[in-house]
């Protein structure tokens, strides 16, 4: 299965991220050193440090294939060659109502212009990866047609069927996946692109594995537009220990990444977040430790060594005695009954009498944060800049 990595393009186009010219190097070399196939990594065509940056990766020696993103139109691409890109994502609508509302052309035009994009790129000895944007709220017999004329002109690496709006399911995303599988040219390698509005981009991602696709794109946190994109440390977990399927993705680097990312973003994930959350494997119910205690697989069929972590266990009001006796025990502490009785209620008060303004400031810090860091640049800024003088403008 082939991980193509999304978070130097789709990534940073989450509102308010931006990464500088040194941290998109940097997220290049750890991705490609972590085993990811591809890279999409710029858009070069939106502006000169998107170009540079995409150059500059090209000087790192990385193992992974270098994508550029591009419309089909002959400044994007030439702009793509420019980068030194290895291949490129040439993304256009395929939905009536894209077409129709956004671009204001037939299919018969769109079709056309997807057609030059990609022989323009074939020009450049860029390798072809075709995205059609809004597939999931496309006819699937459109999607087909569309495809077939553009490989009878061109080699195609890949069809990237885009979920652009996050409404489908993973019965639609299976079914849409076989039915173009069986259709298009084998030599074609389908592949998804999720997005995460209903939470179901990995689900998605994953059902499309399942229907035949042969690579996925994904970001790191899952970071992108809107709620984002499915996650790469979900998607490998899923392939591997789900589907049992091989990608050549270093497990042990999904932390790091993930802590990375987190820092050149802005963006702080959940402690709940599947794979490399803080609180993926630590447990607090007495019922659960307990298990765990006995037999780790009680309650984690994820193995937390498969990302360099291990089983943690909290004392916290909803602890048993199971765990007291263990911490006691690792102390050398003979437990009894009435030990083990009045040790766990010292426990349970000790959590009841502690101060909740802490979690409280942490809150109210994060939001702080949050709407600085990701709060892009000041509307005002920009009128004052443009608008000239307050006189005359009823400015008072």
């Amino acid at each position: 299965m082939e991980v193509i990595d999304c978070t130097l393009r789709d990534g940073e186009q989450a509102p308010g991220v931006w990464f500088t010219t040194q941290e998109k190097l940097d997220l290049a070399t750890a991705l490609s050193a972590a085993g990811v196939s591809v890279l999409d990594a710029g858009f070069p065509a939106a502006s000169g440090s998107e170009l540079e940056a995409l150059q500059a990766m090209q000087g790192l020696g990385l193992s992974a294939s270098v994508a550029a993103t591009a419309r089909p139109l002959p400044q994007d691409v030439a702009a793509a060659a420019k980068a030194h890109a290895d291949e490129v994502f040439l993304f256009m609508p395929t939905s009536d109502l894209r077409l129709k509302e956004t671009l204001g052309i037939t299919r018969d035009r769109a079709t056309a212009v997807f057609r030059a994009g990609a022989e323009a790129a074939a020009a450049h000895s860029l390798g072809i990866n075709v995205v059609f944007e809004d597939a999931t709220r496309t006819d699937p017999r459109q999607l087909i047609d569309t495809a077939a004329e553009l490989s009878r002109h061109v080699p195609l690496l890949r069809l990237v069927l885009a979920d652009t709006v996050g409404c489908a399911h993973p019965a639609a995303m299976q079914h849409l996946v076989r039915r173009l599988r069986d259709a298009l040219d084998p030599e074609v390698r389908l592949c998804t692109h999720c997005h995460n509005d209903f939470g179901l981009a990995t689900a998605n991602t994953l059902a499309a594995v399942a229907a035949g696709a042969e690579s996925i794109t994904c970001t790191v946190n899952g970071i992108g537009e809107r709620a984002g994109n499915a996650d790469l440390a979900e998607c490998v977990a899923g392939l591997t220990h789900l589907f049992g399927a091989g990608h050549g993705v270093d497990p042990l680097a999904l932390p790091g990444l993930s802590a990375a990312v987190e820092r050149a973003s802005g963006i702080f994930t959940s402690p709940l977040k599947p794979v490399t959350g803080y609180n993926v494997f630590r447990h607090e119910s007495g019922v659960h430790v307990d298990g765990m205690l006995k037999d780790a697989r009680s309650y984690e069929f994820l193995p937390p060594a498969w990302v360099g972590r291990r089983s943690e266990f909290v004392l916290g009001k909803h602890s048993g005695t199971s765990l007291v006796r263990h911490v006691l025990s690792s102390a050398g502490i003979h437990c009894d009954d009435d030990l083990l009785t009045s040790a766990l209620a010292e426990v349970k008060a000790g959590i009841e009498r502690r101060d909740k303004t802490p979690h409280h400031r942490a809150h109210d810090d994060a939001l702080a944060v949050h709407r600085t860091l990701l709060s892009g640049f000041a509307p005002d800024t920009l009128t004052e800049r443009y608008s000239g003088p307050a006189e005359g403008r009823g400015e008072r």
